[in-house]
C-alpha cells in the first residue's frame, strides 16, 4: 500500500508539472520572460534554444521561481538541481562567459527532482542525401553521388530533401538511404534510431553515428517519386513532409556550364536552371550570354554527369530544338562530350526539356519584359525584407518566387498588387499571365 500512495504521490507531481508553463526570466536572454517549448517526445522536458548573455536568470512555471541548489549557480554543461524561490533576494542562475557569436540550449527537466543543463549548439552549414536510390555506379556508393539538401532560411538545424527517389536497378541497397554531415566523409552521418533498417515513409527519430542503419523504400516501387524530407539536426528528428508516387526520376535542378556563359567552364558554382514544375521534367534559365560553347550538368560538382548534344559544336537558332543525350563518365564510357555554340553575345533564354530530351534558346528583351497585352507595365521591387509587385493592367496574373537553386518557395495570383516576405538573399521572381505559359516578367532580386 505504501508503495502504490509513493507512486500515485509521483504520478501526480508530473501531471501538475506538464500542466504548467514554463519559462526563463531575467536579463540572459532578449527578453526578460521566454517561454520554454515543451519536448515532442520527454513530457517532463522543456527547452529554449537561442542567444544567451552573462546576466542572471531564474526560471519559472507561473507559480514558482526556481533557483541553483547546493550553491552552484553555472549550469553550463553541468545539470544542477533546482529548489523553489523562498526570497527574491536570493541568487539564480549565470553562465558566466557565453560567446554572443554562438547559440546555446537551455533543458530544464521538471518533476519532483527538477534540473537544469546549458549546452553550446553549433549548426551544420551542409547535410547530404546519400544512398542506393541516387547511386550511379555499380555496386557501391560513392561521395560523388551524394545530394545537398537545402537549409532552412529561418531556422539553422533545419534541412529538407527535395527531389526525386527510386529504387535503383543496380548497386548495392538500392532502396537504402542516410544522410552525411559532409560530402567528402561518411562520416558523420545520421541513422534511424535502433539496430535495424526503418521504412522512409514512417521516419520520425534519428540518431548521429552509431550502427550503421538506413532509412528505405520499397523494393516493389511503391515508394518511388517525389519526396520533400524535413531534418531537424538539434531535435534529432525527421519527418517526410510531402510524397508523390511517381515513376519518374528528375533531377532536382539542371545546370549550365560553358565559356558561353556567366560562370564560365566551371562545375562547383554554375549556372542554375529554374524548374517551375517538377513533374513535368523542363528547366529554364535567362541571362546573358557570350559568343561560346556551353552543356548542361545533371550534378553539381562533378564533370561526369552530363547532358550534351549530339552533334559536335551544335550551333544554336533562336526558336529551334535540339536533342540532348545523357553521358556518364564519357571519359571512361565512349562518350562524346559534344558541345552547344552560341554564335553571338545576348540576351537569352534556354530551356530543356527532359522529358522529350530537347534543348531550345529564346532571344528576351534587355529588361525580359514581354507586354502580353496593350498597356500593361508590371514593377518588380525588394525593399525592407519584401519583394513587391505592381502592374498598371486589371486582368489577372500569377507571381512565383524561386530561390537560386530553382526551388518554388512562394506563389500567388494578383490583380494590380502583391508582396511576400523573405529572408535576406538572392531570388527569382516570375510574373505570368493567367494561363501560366506567357511570361510578363522574370527576374533576379536581391532582398536585404
Amino acid at each position: 500500500m505504501k508503495r502504490i500512495i509513493i507512486c500515485l504521490i509521483l504520478a501526480c507531481s508530473v501531471l501538475a508539472s506538464n500542466a504548467k508553463s514554463w519559462s526563463i526570466i531575467g536579463k540572459a536572454l532578449d527578453k526578460d520572460t521566454t517561454l520554454l517549448i515543451k519536448d515532442a517526445t520527454n513530457p517532463i522536458l522543456y527547452r529554449y534554444v537561442g542567444k544567451l548573455t552573462n546576466k542572471s536568470f531564474k526560471v519559472t512555471d507561473s507559480t514558482n521561481y526556481y533557483i541553483p541548489t547546493c550553491g552552484l549557480s553555472d549550469p553550463f554543461n553541468l545539470q544542477i538541481g533546482m529548489e523553489k524561490q523562498v526570497d527574491e533576494t536570493q541568487t539564480g542562475f549565470m553562465v558566466k562567459y557565453p560567446n554572443s557569436d554562438n547559440l546555446y540550449r537551455i533543458s530544464v527537466t521538471v518533476g519532483t527532482t527538477p534540473q537544469i543543463l546549458v549546452e553550446k549548439v553549433v549548426p551544420y552549414n551542409h547535410l547530404y542525401l546519400i544512398g542506393g536510390p541516387v547511386n550511379s555506379h555499380d555496386p557501391n556508393w560513392l561521395l560523388t553521388d551524394a545530394q545537398e539538401l537545402d537549409k532552412d532560411p529561418t531556422n539553422p538545424f533545419v534541412f529538407y530533401y527535395r527531389g526525386f527517389l527510386k529504387y535503383n536497378t543496380f548497386g548495392e541497397e538500392r532502396g537504402s538511404i542516410k544522410f552525411l554531415t559532409s560530402n567528402t566523409s561518411w562520416n558523420p552521418a545520421f541513422h534511424p534510431t535502433g539496430t535495424v533498417n526503418a521504412l522512409l515513409s514512417q521516419a520520425s527519430n534519428m540518431r548521429l553515428d552509431g550502427a550503421d542503419t538506413k532509412w528505405e523504400i520499397p523494393a516493389d516501387g511503391s515508394g518511388n517519386g517525389y519526396y520533400v524530407i524535413k531534418l531537424n539536426t538539434l531535435d534529432e528528428t525527421i519527418s517526410v513532409e510531402q510524397f508523390v508516387a511517381s515513376n519518374v526520376n528528375y533531377p532536382a535542378n539542371v545546370y549550365i556550364t560553358g565559356d558561353a556563359m556567366p560562370c564560365g567552364w566551371v562545375n562547383d558554382v554554375p549556372e542554375v536552371m529554374v524548374s517551375p514544375n517538377i513533374f513535368d521534367g523542363k528547366y529554364e534559365w535567362t541571362g546573358n550570354v557570350l559568343a561560346g560553347q556551353f552543356k548542361f550538368l545533371k550534378v553539381k560538382g562533378t564533370w561526369g554527369s552530363c547532358y550534351v548534344s549530339t552533334v559536335q559544336d551544335q550551333s544554336i537558332e533562336y526558336g529551334k530544338s535540339y536533342p540532348l543525350v545523357y553521358e556518364f563518365e564519357y571519359y571512361n564510357n565512349g562518350g562524346n562530350d559534344y558541345k552547344f555554340v552560341i554564335p553571338q553575345a545576348d540576351r537569352c533564354t534556354i530551356d530543356v526539356d527532359l522529358a522529350n530530351m530537347q534543348m531550345s534558346v529564346r532571344k528576351e528583351t534587355q529588361n525580359s519584359i514581354e507586354n502580353l497585352k496593350p498597356g500593361d507595365e508590371v514593377i518588380v521591387t525588394a525593399n525592407a525584407g519584401k519583394i513587391q509587385v505592381k502592374s498598371s493592367s486589371s486582368f489577372r496574373k500569377d507571381f512565383a518566387v524561386f530561390a537560386v537553386d530553382g526551388r518554388k518557395i512562394h506563389s500567388n495570383s494578383f490583380v494590380y498588387d502583391s508582396e511576400v516576405s523573405l529572408p535576406k538573399g538572392c531570388y527569382i521572381v516570375k510574373v505570368t499571365d493567367n494561363t501560366g505559359k506567357g511570361i510578363i516578367k522574370k527576374i533576379v532580386i536581391q532582398v536585404n
